[in-house]
């Protein structure tokens, strides 16, 4: 992660529905952890830092009118059936969100479910009362949209067995009104399905092969990573069944250290070589208003590496050199030996991830639900840093950076253009 910097909040990376592959070998129950604590499984841990208050319920084609101030209309409107990350559907939708916000939000009327439903959350009590309340029906399909909020995810227990959890995972970066309304919009014209398959084929090819060859041509990097069965191997990806959750938008794959959160920096990923950042950086934040200014800060100096490539050199997973590729990039070289010097630890490559989806186009500004960006053919990613044990968690993506296996064979990363035959 969720980017990667998984920790007990829903970031955006890495944590939703886990499936663990051994490499050929699926295991239903992955676990990630903080701190030795379970975080997420496949039917994952956790609660949500707010609570409900208001349960409005529509059926049929019927939409949820809010309480609208002076002339303002909800900015954003919700389609039920367009969320097929719940597979068929069940008898309700229901979405939840901040109380402080309800009115920015409506359902469009539909014909995929039987009844629809708006919930509100205040601060201070956890999604916990909503699951384990009347006011969610059993079998319903939740949708949780919380844009200034962090959401954590509640035990399999209080989600039960028969309801399905999506939530988009906001709180630890900004999200503005453009970026909300962009992605409310990418996870409808998701299709879990086809992320299925991309994300079925990436596994498939990775247990044929005991290493990836990581190069961009451009800057001539080059590196290695070891194919382990020791990893915990996670999904992203796919239409939820009964009892599960995941964040939106979905589609990636990635490998994390086997017992990240007990054993910190002891075990590593097995990296070498060198390999190129460039595209849209994310630098998440704990739940810790006072760093807010600092992330922001921080995050304008990485931002140079949309267009400016920097080269991490790495050796066991370690970062032993960074450097610019061009002057554009100095200052986010400047703020990674900042990270470096006031901790070590950001040295530690805490995740190496695979974008799938296709639908996502990077957005603007310090946005965590940048991390699933797939473009046509999947994007590498790597994380830094392990809130809280840092302060904030960083994910770069490799958007040049092509991966193939140990025969050649490309399994992500930008397709070289074939040359048509000379007349």
């Amino acid at each position: 992660m969720f980017g990667t910097a998984p920790d007990c909040l829903y970031q955006g990376t890495g944590l939703t529905t886990f499936t663990r592959y051994h490499l050929g070998i699926i295991a239903p129950d992955t676990v990630v952890t903080d701190g030795g604590v379970d975080v997420l499984r496949k039917t994952p841990h956790r609660t949500v830092d707010a609570a409900p208050s208001v349960l409005t319920c529509f059926s049929g084609a019927a939409a949820p009118e809010f309480p609208i101030r002076g002339d303002s209309v909800p900015h954003f409107v919700v389609h039920p059936d367009r969320h097929h990350q719940f597979g068929k559907p069940g008898e309700t939708f229901l979405l939840i969100t901040q109380a402080d916000r309800a009115e920015e939000f409506t359902l469009a009327p539909g014909s995929r479910y039987r009844h629809t439903a708006v919930a509100t959350i205040e601060a201070g009590e956890p999604l916990d009362a909503v699951l384990g309340s009347a006011r969610c029906p059993d079998s319903a399909d939740v949708f949780v949209v919380c844009p200034d909020r962090f959401v954590l995810s509640p035990e399999p227990a209080v989600l039960g067995p028969g309801r399905r959890l999506v939530v988009m995972p906001c709180g630890s970066t900004p999200v503005t009104d453009a970026q909300m309304g962009y992605f409310l919009t990418a996870v409808e014209n998701t299709d879990p399905v086809a992320l299925q398959i991309r994300a079925d084929r990436l596994f498939g090819a990775l247990g044929a092969t005991p290493y990836v060859w990581l190069t961009a041509a451009r800057e001539g990097t080059s590196a290695t990573f070891g194919i382990s069965a020791d990893y915990e191997w996670n999904q992203q990806a796919g239409p939820l069944a009964p009892g599960e959750q995941q964040i939106a938008p979905s589609g990636g794959a990635s490998a994390m250290p086997a017992g990240l959160y007990r054993s910190g920096a002891s075990r590593r990923l097995d990296l070498h070589g060198s390999i190129t950042l460039l595209g849209a950086p994310i630098v998440h934040r704990g739940d810790d208003p006072a760093c807010v200014d600092e992330q922001a800060a921080l995050h304008k100096d990485l931002d140079a590496l949309r267009e400016s490539p920097v080269i991490l050199t790495l050796a066991d997973g370690l970062v032993t050199d960074v450097r610019a590729t061009a002057p554009a990039g100095k200052g986010a070289v400047a703020a990674l030996h900042d990270l470096y010097e006031a901790d070590e630890s950001y040295r530690v490559l805490r995740e190496f991830g695979v974008g799938l989806n296709p639908v996502l186009r990077q957005q603007p500004g310090n946005c965590g639900l940048n991390e699933m960006f797939g473009a046509t053919n999947g994007v590498v990613h790597l994380g830094f840093g392990l809130t809280p044990r840092t302060r904030y968690a960083l994910t770069f993506t490799c958007v040049d950076t092509v991966m193939t296996d140990a025969e050649g064979n490309t399994l992500a990363g930008p397709v070289p253009r074939r040359r048509g035959r000379p007349a």
